[in-house]
C-alpha cells in the first residue's frame, strides 16, 4: 500500500461523519453515540492502521522524502541511503588517512585469510604457545627446522634409536659405558689374535684342557716351565732306555743326595 492512500478526504469525512446523518436524531442512546464514533471508528482508524503498517514495511523508505543533500539528487530515503552505500564503497585505499583504521573500527573476524598478505605473519606476530601440535601437520617439522641441540635425552622415547638410526661408526670407545660389553654382545669369532693384548690371557683365562698337543710350538715348553719331579718314567718316550738314563756331576757319577739341582744328566746310549 503506498503511503498516499492514507490520506483522508473531506468527502469520506462527509460520508462517515456526523453531518452526514439527520439533524434530529431519533434513534436509542446507543444508536445516537455509535453515531459520533462512526468516524473515528469506520474512517480514521482504518486509514491510520494502514498508515502504520506502511510506514514499518519494508518499502517505507523509498516513499519517505528527504530534503535537499549537498553531493546527492536522492528524493527519497532509499536512494539516499544507497548513494550513501554506494559513495562508501568507492572510497579507494589512498582517500583513507594512514592510521586511521584502528583496532576498533575492524569487527571480530574481519581480517580473513585472503585479507592477509604472504608472509606477514612473522614470529613476533605469534603468540607463545599458539602454535598447538593440531596445528602442525604431519611430517611438517623437518631436519632444517629443528635447532642444533634442540633434541635432548628427555625428547627421545625409550626404545627410539633403533640400530636403523645409528650411522656407520657412530659408536665409539667412549660411547660404551664400563664392562657394558659381555659375553652375549660378542659375535661368534668376533675376538681375534689381533684384539688380544699382550699379557691379556692369564692362567684364569684358560679352561682345563685347552692347551693341547697341537696348540704348542716347537721348542715352547723349556725347562724353566717343567715342575720338578714332572717329568716321569711314563712320559719318557721308549727310545729312551731306563737302564742308561743317569745322574752324572762333572766325572763322576753323584747320588741324588750329593748332586746340585739342575744336574740331572739323561745319557742315551
Amino acid at each position: 500500500m503506498a503511503l498516499i492512500d492514507s490520506k483522508i478526504t473531506d468527502a469520506e469525512i462527509a460520508a462517515a461523519g456526523v453531518q452526514s446523518q439527520p439533524n434530529k436524531l431519533t434513534g436509542t442512546a446507543q444508536q445516537n453515540k455509535a453515531v459520533f464514533d462512526a468516524l473515528v471508528k469506520n474512517l480514521v482508524k482504518g486509514k491510520l492502521n494502514s498508515l502504520i503498517d506502511a510506514l514499518v514495511g519494508a518499502g517505507a523508505a523509498a516513499q519517505l522524502g528527504v530534503d535537499t543533500i549537498t553531493g546527492l539528487t536522492a528524493t527519497t530515503v532509499q536512494e539516499a541511503l544507497q548513494a550513501i552505500m554506494e559513495a562508501m564503497q568507492d572510497i579507494t585505499q589512498g582517500s583513507v588517512a594512514d592510521g586511521s583504521i584502528t583496532t576498533a573500527k575492524l569487527d571480530d573476524s574481519a581480517v580473513t585469510e585472503d585479507k592477509i598478505a604472504d608472509g606477514a605473519v612473522t614470529a613476533d606476530k605469534i603468540a607463545g604457545g599458539a602454535i598447538s601440535a593440531a596445528k602442525i601437520d604431519d611430517l611438517a617439522v623437518t631436519t632444517a627446522k629443528i635447532a642444533l641441540l634442540a633434541v635432548t635425552t628427555a625428547l627421545i622415547a625409550d626404545g627410539a634409536v633403533t640400530t636403523d638410526k645409528l650411522a656407520a661408526l657412530s659408536v665409539t670407545a667412549v660411547k660404551i659405558a664400563n664392562a657394558a660389553v659381555d659375553s652375549t654382545k660378542l659375535a661368534a669369532g668376533a675376538v681375534t689374535r689381533v684384539k688380544i693384548a699382550e699379557g691379556a690371557v692369564g692362567y684364569a683365562q684358560i679352561g682345563e684342557g685347552a692347551v693341547t698337543t697341537s696348540r704348542l710350538g716347537d721348542g715352547a715348553v723349556g725347562i724353566a716351565k717343567i715342575a720338578a719331579g714332572a717329568v716321569t718314567a711314563a712320559k719318557l718316550g721308549s727310545d729312551i732306555k731306563p737302564a742308561n738314563v743317569g745322574i752324572k756331576h762333572g766325572t763322576a757319577t753323584p747320588t741324588t743326595t750329593t748332586c746340585p739341582s739342575g744336574c740331572i744328566y739323561l745319557k742315551h746310549s
